[in-house]
């Protein structure tokens, strides 16, 4: 084909883009940041922390000094005194019980083993007559411990006077009689043991 000279002749160029990919990332943003928009706008607000102060006398913690403790240290001669004592009165409180379901039996048990219980109380009430008097008593406490001693013998003939009037006299007066002063002579010999205790310790 010929062509006029001096005449250049172009191509027609297309206004199309053909690049359609620099449009995508855009887009592909935009759409993330609306959907970030609707998702944080529709969350439900948070709920703000809500503190009340605390009215006088509610919600306060008053701490009162401790009081003052005093500790006393016994010498160990007045430690083993009171546990010696304590059992002592332990021992009067089950003697105490063991004449009384003696002669509340009476009837059930009959004449010969009341009897022979009797002589065992009477042997086991000389027993403890020999370990109250054993003691050895601080000296802030001997008078108090006379008057354990003698309630212990009282007891001994509470018990002499319970099997007498059982073998030696007809009806239960006599009896009675001795299971009357055996519990009452326990019963005093059991406070006489706590004021020794006081005296000794001091309290």
């Amino acid at each position: 084909m010929a062509h006029a000279r001096g005449v250049t002749i172009f191509a027609p160029v297309s206004k199309q883009d053909p690049k359609h990919g620099r449009w995508i990332l855009p887009l592909v943003v935009l759409a993330l940041v609306a959907f970030t928009f609707t998702f944080v706008n529709s969350l439900p607000p948070a709920e703000a922390p809500t503190t009340t102060a605390p009215q006088a006398g509610e919600g306060t913690t008053t701490t009162e000094p401790p009081e003052e403790t005093t500790t006393t240290t016994l010498a160990p001669g007045i430690v083993e005194f009171v546990a010696t004592a304590d059992a002592l009165s332990a021992r009067a409180d089950e003697l105490s019980d063991e004449a009384q379901i003696i002669n509340d039996d009476y009837d059930d048990a009959g004449y010969g083993a009341t009897r022979d219980a009797l002589s065992n109380l009477k042997a086991e009430t000389a027993d403890f007559v020999a370990e109250v008097e054993a003691v050895e008593e601080p000296p802030a406490a001997a008078d108090r411990w006379s008057d354990v001693t003698t309630a212990a013998v009282a007891m001994q003939a509470g018990a002499d006077k319970m099997l007498d009037g059982l073998v030696n006299t007809s009806g239960s007066e006599r009896r009675l009689e001795g299971l009357e002063d055996y519990n009452i002579a326990a019963a005093t010999l059991t406070q006489a043991i706590d004021a020794a205790k006081d005296a000794a310790t001091g309290s």
